[in-house]
């Protein structure tokens, strides 16, 4: 339906049929995106500040407890790698089985961003350094997999002028440390049996000359 009456300047109508149209798409397009992108900040603020402290994490550092490890404000990325490791000699047709295969610990590479004054991200770098150091595991949670058990082994920062002198960007290097439980068994010893008294040997002096010759 013509959003004007037709007549004889059909084809002037006809544009601005079209033009009101296209401005009509145009302000329903951009009210979309604005509301799209409202919602998805506000509920990245929600998330990150968590007000009412009742939603999980999407993307946090966790301690050996179940704390968040070190303050930081952004998961900028992660780079996960899982492999396993076969042999590499031939095997018989269909034998090919479990212990043919060695499945390697997880390794994931993450960085993240801290911002703050010179004293917060002086405590950043120092709950890292702490960590490289320690025996102290984390468990580093995305929003499709928990990676536990995870070893913080190495980590480098870089601050510069052109991202701001408040702003730490850490890269992390973190391998899975694969801890399994001991086993016992009891063994039943037997004792010692009793052979009686062992009557020595006699040898003769000159035997016992000769033999040091």
């Amino acid at each position: 339906m013509a959003l004007f009456p037709e007549g004889n300047n059909g084809a002037v109508q006809d544009l601005a049929n079209k033009g009101i149209k296209k401005a009509v798409n145009y302000g329903s397009n951009y009210l979309n995106n604005k509301l799209s992108y409202g919602l998805n900040y506000a509920r990245q603020f929600v998330r990150q500040y968590d007000v009412l402290g009742i939603l999980p994490e999407e993307w946090s550092i966790l301690d050996e407890s179940g704390e968040k490890a070190f303050n930081f404000d952004t998961f900028q990325s992660a780079d996960v790698k899982k492999e396993s490791k076969v042999t590499s000699m031939p095997v018989e047709n269909g034998s090919f089985t479990s212990y043919n295969m060695v499945q390697a610990p997880k390794e994931l590479n993450c960085m993240i961003s801290k911002h703050g004054f010179v004293p917060d991200l002086m405590a950043f770098v120092d709950a890292l350094m702490a960590y490289v150091d320690s025996t102290n595991l984390v468990t580093i949670v995305t929003p499709e997999y928990e990676f536990e058990n995870m070893k913080i082994t190495k980590f480098n920062y870089t601050r510069s002028a052109d991202n701001g002198v408040d702003v730490i960007y850490a890269e992390l290097s973190c391998i899975e440390i694969r801890e399994v439980t001991s086993q016992f068994t009891n063994v039943r010893v037997g004792g010692k049996r009793s052979r009686g008294v062992q009557q020595g040997k006699e040898i003769s002096g000159l035997k016992g000359l000769l033999s040091y010759f």
